[in-house]
């Protein structure tokens, strides 16, 4: 199997493909991790357990418990009607050499010739699509390849529940196998652009993802053209200049990203960086022992506990099979507005009168 650290991996290829001379910037330079991509690892593992093992494991919160138990949910039943696979390894290097990847489950289903790819996504601040994902059709080809499976058609699936896209948490893309041996052709297109001596850099958002990010000449050159862009408080604004700079914010918040994570790692690491220091988050106070501090304050009655909470609409409608009992007792309301690009599919926000008149203004 191909070495785990090729720099053209599936997991990468959202930022390799787009960006193809990031490959070369960031050959040496060591991913550094997070806390989220820390998080994300372990919902992964312990959906693959509780799926392997039909036993649910032991979640450090129910935030955790829940995102997961979306995911499970959707692979539990296929696994009585479909041969699945979990953590699927797969090489591709006869396409080109150092692709691979890990596909989080495949499901065959034998009579109907159809295959499907889902890939489970812990993360709540990034939507990640299905319609022409470059790294879910990577792993769909692999599962196709590598499984040698007649099939005839082929579903890639997300599963996002912390994310609240308006398609909901699991979102699909079905394609004709036909349609992957054309994606294979992109595959090797995009794999030798990586390889060209002059092979650009293309700042985007998949600079977040990237090691190489805080020293990219060409990320730093279009988080400076932006910082430089001036909007005063005047009624009278130019469009498009506005939009260039919301264009290109998330240019500027991975450039920033990736500089705040690499100083922390350096300050953690022991180093030194003039005028910074890390320091103690705010305590949060705790039992040592919640059984012994139980224990000590039985004599003070039911006023050491915390009154019963409610499940959650989305935890009841897994216990209540009458869904319009549930529907008849649950308002949705949002929280606020979301700037978004305009192809989002959700409609605009509509202006009350006195907006509309303000604007006019």
């Amino acid at each position: 199997m191909t070495t785990a650290h090729s720099k053209i991996g599936a997991s990468s290829m959202d930022r390799w493909s787009a960006c193809p001379g990031s490959v070369r910037l960031s050959e040496g330079i060591p991913s550094i991790s997070s806390s989220y991509a820390e998080e994300g690892t372990l919902a992964h593992s312990l959906a693959a357990d509780w799926l392997a093992n039909g036993v649910k494991p032991t979640f450090l919160d129910n935030d955790m418990h829940d995102a997961v138990a979306v995911y499970v949910d959707y692979i539990a039943p296929k696994q009585a009607t479909h041969t699945v696979y979990l953590e699927h390894r797969f090489d591709l290097s006869s396409v080109h050499p150092g692709c691979f990847g890990t596909a989080d489950a495949v499901a065959w289903d034998p009579t109907t010739k159809h295959l499907e790819v889902i890939d489970y996504k812990h993360g709540a601040g990034v939507y990640v699509p299905a319609v022409d994902n470059p790294q879910l059709r990577y792993y769909g080809l692999g599962a196709l390849l590598d499984l040698k499976l007649p099939a005839k058609t082929i579903t890639l699936t997300i599963v996002q529940p912390r994310y609240e896209a308006h398609e909901g948490p699991i979102r699909s893309e079905t394609l004709d196998v036909i349609d992957m041996l054309d994606f294979l052709a992109d595959l090797k297109q995009y794999a030798a652009a990586t390889e060209a001596p002059e092979a650009p850099l293309v700042p985007g958002e998949h600079c977040r993802w990237c090691p190489a990010a805080r020293i990219c000449p060409e990320l730093g050159k279009q988080a400076n053209e932006v910082a430089k862009m001036e909007f005063g408080n005047s009624p009278t604004y130019d469009a498009a200049k506005l939009k260039e700079a919301l264009d290109k914010r998330e240019i500027v918040k991975a450039w920033l990203k990736t500089i705040d994570e690499f100083a922390y790692d350096v300050l953690e690491k022991g180093g030194e960086i003039p005028g910074y220091k890390l320091v103690a988050k705010r305590a949060t106070r705790k039992w040592r022992d919640p059984v012994e501090a139980q224990a000590a304050l039985e004599g003070f009655g039911d006023d050491i506990y915390e009154p019963t909470t409610l499940k959650t609409p989305a935890q009841m409608e897994k216990i209540i099979k009458d869904k319009k009992l549930i529907e008849g007792l649950v308002v949705a309301e949002s929280s606020g507005h979301t700037l978004v690009d305009s192809s989002d599919k959700r409609p605009a926000v509509k202006l009350s009168a006195k907006q509309e008149f303000a604007a006019i203004e």
